[in-house]
């Protein structure tokens, strides 16, 4: 608050198997809070003339391909950091980038034509497309990795030392790891991040207290400790609205998009804002302006955990607001979230189980490679009497979804996605995954 940093703690359990706690200065994967960063850095290349944010598409990275129904002349970096591109964000790209980490870059600009047109055509639609595309952007521009870019413009000058794009940089014996609350208690989740699916739209490390920083940064106009790290008319025009928005997070009612931020009202104040969620992390970035008020949470469960930050932000602003009765309100809150969660757990426990778990076909017949041109392989290994998928960096468990249609579900980096196999007899020759066909090939 008003350029100090007022409280920085942590809670809990960064890893519940080895009894070590939550501190300060543990690290957590923070998703799409990344596209703050990436717009940041984008909107600093322009200032300096590097970069062209109004640039068409065919001039700032003419080797990409898109869909026939799609113009390159219409399409800006602005527009992809807006998220008003108009292209869909379904598709292999997204995935690669966010999942399997198996891509090339020139890869990824010829599966850009997989991505259709937008559902609602140029109107603000909120995905990770766009920002994964406007960091191939910034490498056509200035070279390197947007990694490295990310790092040179906005993570040394703010000196966030803790903060990375880097996995392998992160020491796992300091790093928050990732749970999902079940029935049963809380499961550890395989780690999901390598340094292949750190994307632009999704890929940091941080802490607390480089948030704090970065928090200090954006509340002071680009100032640090009383030095100017950013020019203060930049970060004004990363949360200035360029897009228009109606949506609703929570008790936020968000009204318009910068560069990078979501820009919303909380009882009635303006809330700039930038939120991520990943299986087993959920990060929270804002800040009041006019309050000079800024907080930062992180969590390492995503489920009722990321409901159980938003909740832990909003007691930090009616406190720093002075707000009355917070003790009971939050108790009751929480008490309901509690509840809500449980019965949440019930009810998808109940559902799997109502489903039908007898496979026409031994699991045998399910194990294989598929493949997928624009998607990639998935690989099912029969291990014991249970299935193990993989597909590029990630791997996890297959359990049925639903026998009678021939559905399994497979998990990869704790998400789940659902697997319709053909009908018939004998070695499945064929997958859905994703709404893409994946046919059985020879194993490497």
């Amino acid at each position: 608050k008003d350029g100090k940093k007022v409280y920085a703690r942590g809670f809990g359990d960064a890893d519940r198997e080895k009894r070590r706690r939550v501190r300060a200065e543990t690290p957590f994967y923070v998703a799409s809070t990344t596209k703050s960063f990436t717009a940041l850095a984008a909107a600093l290349l322009h200032h300096r003339g590097l970069l062209d944010l109004d640039a068409p598409l065919r001039r700032s990275l003419p080797a990409a391909r898109l869909h026939p129904s799609l113009s390159a002349d219409a399409i800006t970096l602005r527009d992809l950091l807006t998220h008003t591109h108009g292209i869909s964000n379904d598709g292999p790209v997204v995935f690669r980038t966010a999942y399997s980490g198996d891509f090339t870059e020139p890869q990824l600009l010829d599966l850009l034509a997989e991505h259709a047109p937008a559902a609602r055509g140029r109107a603000f639609a909120y995905g990770n497309l766009g920002y994964v595309v406007a960091g191939q952007v910034m490498e056509a521009a200035v070279g390197g990795s947007w990694k490295q870019i990310v790092e040179r413009e906005v993570l040394r000058p703010a000196r966030m030392d803790a903060t990375t794009a880097w996995r392998s940089r992160v020491d796992s014996d300091r790093a928050a790891q990732p749970y999902s609350l079940t029935g049963a208690g809380f499961r550890r989740l395989p780690p999901a991040k390598t340094d292949a699916n750190m994307h632009a739209a999704g890929g940091h490390f941080t802490t607390v207290l480089d948030l704090a920083r970065y928090l200090e940064a954006q509340l002071g106009g680009g100032r640090i400790g009383g030095r100017q790290v950013f020019p203060a008319a930049v970060v004004l025009e990363t949360r200035r609205k360029q897009a228009d928005q109606d949506r609703r997070y929570g008790e936020i009612e968000r009204f318009g998009w910068g560069l990078g931020w979501d820009l919303g009202r909380l009882d009635g104040e303006l809330l700039v804002h930038r939120f991520g969620s990943f299986p087993g992390y959920h990060s929270h970035l804002s800040f009041m302006p006019e309050r000079g008020l800024g907080v930062a949470v992180l969590v390492n469960e995503s489920g009722a955990g990321g409901r159980l930050a938003e909740m832990v932000a909003g007691f930090a602003y009616e406190l720093g607001r002075g707000r009355p009765d917070l003790e009971s309100r939050y108790a009751a809150k929480l008490d309901a979230l509690r509840a809500e969660a449980r019965s949440g757990l019930a009810k998808e426990e109940a559902t799997r189980a109502a489903r039908s778990q007898s496979l026409p076909r031994p699991l045998a017949d399910y194990a294989g490679d598929y493949e997928s041109l624009p998607m990639g392989r998935l690989e099912l290994r029969l291990a014991g009497d249970r299935l193990q998928a993989r597909m590029g960096v990630l791997s996890g468990p297959v359990e049925v979804y639903d026998a009678s249609a021939e559905k399994l579900r497979v998990e990869l980096g704790g998400a789940g996605f659902v697997a319709a196999f053909d009908r018939g007899a004998g070695p499945a020759a064929q997958v859905t995954l994703l709404g893409y066909p994946f046919l059985r090939v020879p194993p490497r």
